[in-house]
């Protein structure tokens, strides 16, 4: 029985729990991140190429892993490849444009500008941004000028990484009256002029509308989509290898009721460790014990249950609570 527990004598130390809820997988948890062979693929084929590289958007529904797989391409091993080509380098930089949400203008570009340039110069030592009075000239100036220094003091034929999260801010802070609308087509400008600057969007599905168009017809596309089965079997059992198992109705029950969706299974196996360590048993765990998890989870509101289970039981998996 899933509630069972046992003597306090005979417990079991409790587990450390591997899996991460509502973050993307970096730094420690960066080796989360399974499967997508054909998303670095797909990268390998634009930006290891000869010259300038296609711009590219990763686009998907939300919590599908885009913020993840921009993190594995500018810090993480399955980046490293691409970062560290034998024909030339790429300097990454990530930028999350939520972190500029509400700013002006002014205040947009020249922060976007310090953020690029402090992680380039990170990887690539540098002077020191370069740097102009008060009022001397504007921010796009001032963009302008700190993209050019770093690109002038890389080595011939290395590019600049650069990926985009959350691009669907830009289009919120013009609408919002904090940004001018010129930063749009200014950005489109570096696309499709700086030789020496590989660019990666992201964001959701509403990148694709028509309002879009003029930025996002410059680029190559993907679609992230679901984990395949044996990337989710592998995201449910290769974190507690060794201490805890799944027996394999688990894994299916997991695999179905989330549709192979990353953010809705962690929560799942978070929530089933949990249960372990509250219970001190070691036993595989079951079927019935993921339906018990998941029942608790759809009780309780749970935004991943709306976010993540919603969207599979639209695509075909079963129902909360029914049998594989």
């Amino acid at each position: 029985m899933s509630g069972t527990s046992v003597p306090a004598r005979e417990r079991a130390e409790n587990i450390t729990n591997p899996y991460v809820v509502g973050r993307p997988l970096t730094g420690a948890s960066a080796s989360l991140y399974v499967g997508r062979e054909d998303v670095f693929a797909w990268l390998a084929e634009n930006l290891d190429v000869v010259g300038p590289p296609n711009a590219l958007l990763l686009y998907g529904e939300r919590r599908i892993g885009k913020t993840s797989t921009l993190y594995q391409l500018v810090e993480g091993p399955r980046g490293r490849p691409l970062r560290e080509g034998a024909a030339r380098r790429l300097w990454p930089a990530y930028v999350d444009l939520q972190r500029l949400a509400g700013c002006h203008t002014d205040e947009w570009l020249r922060r976007l500008a310090r953020d690029i340039y402090r992680q380039v110069a990170h990887h690539r030592p540098s002077r020191a941004m370069p740097r102009s009075l008060a009022g001397e000239d504007s921010a796009y100036a001032a963009f302008d000028r700190a993209l050019d220094h770093l690109e002038q003091h890389l080595p011939a034929g290395d590019l600049i990484l650069l990926a985009v999260d959350e691009l669907e801010q830009l289009r919120a802070g013009i609408d919002a009256g904090a940004l001018d609308p010129a930063v749009a087509p200014f950005l489109r400008s570096q696309a499709q002029h700086r030789s020496r600057l590989a660019l990666v969007f992201s964001g959701s599905y509403g990148l694709l509308d028509d309002s879009w168009r003029p930025l996002i017809d410059l680029t190559a596309r993907y679609e992230l989509r679901p984990l395949d089965f044996e990337a989710v079997a592998a995201l449910i059992r290769a974190p507690l290898a060794g201490e805890l198992s799944y027996d394999d109705a688990a894994v299916e029950q997991i695999w179905q009721q989330t549709g192979g969706r990353p953010f809705p299974i962690q929560a799942i196996c978070h929530r089933l460790v949990s249960m372990r360590n509250r219970q001190g048993r070691r036993e595989p765990i079951d079927g019935d014990e993921v339906l018990a998890v998941l029942a608790e989870m759809a009780g309780g509101g749970n935004e991943m249950v709306g976010n993540g289970l919603g969207r599979a039981q639209a695509a075909g998996a079963l129902s909360l609570g029914s049998a594989p």
